[in-house]
């Protein structure tokens, strides 16, 4: 029996159940036949003479050619000064042009520009435990540690010296020399105390190398009753913060591979770090940079997102279901604890 015909069958059943006093809903409960497919073969839809596939079929959210176009072309121009996704969105969202939302932008990339998108070297970390604290604004807690610069040749290094406030991510002081010493951290020190204000923070964090245990380091930091918190022993990889912004410096784009000489790592040190406060998109901070979040200038940034965001969902509405709001940075900044969901607030 052919289809027509089957249906036919189904319907004269139906009728009869329908007259022997039994509901349309009970009668197609009785033959297995779906409510859907019955209302169909009553009211069939017109065949469509060109099909369009479900993945083309466009949606009211969906964004437009020129959208897409306008969001591609900032990607291009980002993607050649060596900027990411994350760095290019977030500018064109405090320039009030963000059109569509983050993941828009990643898909539009990784369907448009996958092979020219800057991609860093990568390298390999291994999870450890470590000391617990916890901060809850700058000038609190201090992160440092000292890393080497390649040289010219083989067995010619630099090493840079780096503080890093943990709440904000800020480099406090830095500097590049020709050797580890322990007076050359401690004038590094003493400087980026007087740089802030005379204000010292509660705890400074390291690992256990021969500059961070120095004789005349300690004894600063026992002057000025700073608590001293030390990595565990045999641990490679337990100083998160300085370990993380040293990976972000050396694998950027604009790292050179070497340097040609003290001068030259210097200058390039300074420019990173300048670009890193003041213009680096933190991800841990929700896109905020370092100096905002250290000075407290974030808050306006973060309202004129909110601003753009609401222009954004009154010209497409169709786009939002429900009312969104711009994250904060986390009000907490801990070191081996459960990280608490608090945020910062405007108020």
């Amino acid at each position: 029996m052919d289809r027509p015909a089957w249906w036919a069958f189904e319907a004269a059943l139906v009728a009869t159940l329908l007259t022997a006093g039994l509901s349309q809903r009970r009668a197609l409960v009785l033959l297995g036949i779906s409510r859907g497919s019955w209302q169909l073969r009553l009211r069939p839809r017109p065949r469509s003479l060109q099909p369009v596939p479900h993945r083309q079929r466009r949606a009211p959210a969906w964004l437009s050619t020129v959208e897409v176009d306008a969001i591609t072309a900032k990607l291009t121009t980002a993607f050649a000064s060596g900027k990411s996704v994350y760095q290019a969105y977030f500018e064109a969202w405090d320039a009030a042009d963000p059109v569509a939302s983050l993941s828009s932008w990643y898909r539009i990339a990784h369907a448009h520009l996958e092979a020219s998108r800057p991609v860093r070297r990568r390298a390999r970390h291994r999870t450890t435990a470590m000391p617990q604290w916890d901060a809850t604004g700058p000038m609190q807690v201090w992160s440092w540690d000292i890393t080497k610069l390649k040289g010219p040749y083989v067995g010619t290094s630099y090493d840079l010296y780096v503080i890093l406030d943990v709440f904000s991510r800020k480099i406090v002081g830095w500097r590049v020399e020709a050797l580890e010493s322990g007076d050359l951290a401690k004038d590094l020190f003493e400087r980026a105390i007087t740089d802030h204000g005379g204000v010292i923070p509660r705890i400074v964090h390291s690992d256990g190398g021969a500059s961070m245990t120095s004789r005349t380091l300690t004894e600063l930091f026992r002057d000025l009753t700073v608590q001293v918190s030390r990595n565990r022993p045999r641990v490679s990889n337990d100083n998160p913060y300085s370990e993380s912004w040293f990976k972000t410096a050396k694998y950027a784009p604009t790292a050179p591979r070497f340097f040609t000489d003290l001068d030259h790592a210097r200058a390039w040190a300074a420019t990173f770090v300048a670009w890193y406060n003041t213009q680096h998109r933190h991800s841990s901070l929700e896109g905020h940079t370092p100096a905002t979040v250290h000075d407290g200038t974030w808050v306006h940034v973060h309202q004129q997102r909110q601003a753009v965001l609401a222009d954004l969902a009154a010209a497409h509405p169709e786009r939002f279901t429900q009312a969104w709001r711009v994250k904060t940075p986390h009000a907490h900044v801990v070191l081996n604890t459960p990280q608490p969901d608090n945020r910062l607030t405007t108020g």
